[in-house]
């Protein structure tokens, strides 16, 4: 079995997939994201929101793909009607002129986005498809979506690069094909060492393709968050995640989060065919020229008594050696 067929099936089976049942968020569960360690991630995406909004002239539709318990949205709307009661022109009218939406095919997430963002007017998708039915511009905003992409692994050995399968609940490699020998060559266009693996999602790809069709139609936005690589390093990022802890990729199946570290560069190249401008940074740079800092010392002074709380949690955003250099921010605009 190719590896992107076991983790489509252990993700996304309708009856029994982690993506599509579990509720893998939160200290309890089996991963945090950065929406859920601090308000102040959803706090400085509104903030950008606007500052981009305020030059737009067409409705706007703002959409969230995977939006795990909806913190983030929740987050972001909170922001920016706060500023909207305080009669701020772009909030005011950032609310009166957009429509809010979810892509969402957890069920179980589902209620628990509907419970946390019962104040707003939100409409729910099963798929971005479903989604674009209107002219409005598109504001496209994730976190932590394309990791969930399958993936294909191939590995460089002495007679040539072969693909990595999966055998009898075991990793195994392929007998050695030279068409993924030179698919994989075209792919990568550069040397590489003995052992080397190259991972590819086409499924990331097939995505990024979509979203770029519609951006370039419609206009817009899309900012996108997850862990992921500049450049490829030919390493195995393909792990598995329950309760805080990595285990092993072919046990727990359906019961246990499945992951990929994301090729940036190669979904980057995507947006340049379609012409659209883009911007690829750490999840620290953005967040700092958004002004973390001094939203950070706001919340200190309003709750000191909660010092140690706030300090860690932005430590944790953007610190190098946390998720403020793994994690990217890559950001696609018409």
């Amino acid at each position: 079995m190719k590896i992107s067929q076991f983790m489509s099936k252990a993700l996304f089976d309708e009856s029994s997939g982690y993506y599509r049942t579990k509720n893998p968020l939160g200290k309890n569960s089996d991963f945090i994201t950065a929406p859920e360690i601090s308000q102040i991630f959803g706090e400085l995406i509104a903030a950008y929101i606007l500052q981009i909004s305020s030059s737009k002239k067409k409705k706007i539709s703002l959409v969230e793909m995977g939006a795990g318990r909806g913190v983030m949205m929740r987050d972001i709307l909170n922001s920016i009607k706060k500023l909207a009661d305080k009669k701020i022109a772009p909030a005011v009218d950032f609310l009166t002129s957009t429509t809010f939406h979810i892509i969402e095919i957890n069920e179980v997430l589902k209620k628990i986005q509907q419970e946390n963002l019962q104040n707003f007017n939100v409409k729910w998708h099963k798929n971005f498809s479903d989604f674009l039915s209107g002219e409005e511009e598109i504001f496209f905003i994730s976190n932590e979506l394309f990791d969930c992409f399958p993936i294909d692994q191939f590995v460089l050995t002495e007679i040539g690069w072969c693909e990595r399968i999966i055998v009898e609940k075991n990793f195994t490699l392929a007998a050695f094909d030279k068409k993924i020998h030179d698919f994989v060559e075209k792919e990568i266009g550069v040397l590489a060492p003995i052992g080397a693996v190259f991972e590819k999602s086409q499924d990331a790809r097939d995505f990024m393709n979509q979203l770029c069709v519609a951006l370039k139609k419609n206009g817009g936005i899309a900012i996108n968050f997850d862990y992921g690589y500049f450049k490829n390093n030919f390493a195995n990022s393909l792990q598995a995640l329950k309760n805080h802890q990595k285990t092993n990729v072919l046990e727990n199946v359906g019961e246990c989060d499945i992951t990929a570290h994301v090729d940036f560069a190669a979904l980057d190249k995507i947006t340049k065919h379609y012409d659209l401008n883009s911007s690829l940074i750490t999840q620290r740079e953005f967040l700092i020229s958004l002004g973390i800092f001094d939203r950070q010392k706001i919340l200190l002074e309003e709750n000191p008594q909660l010092a140690d709380e706030i300090n860690s949690s932005i430590d944790r955003l953007i610190a190098p050696d946390q998720m403020g250099e793994l994690f990217k921010c890559h950001i696609i605009w018409k």
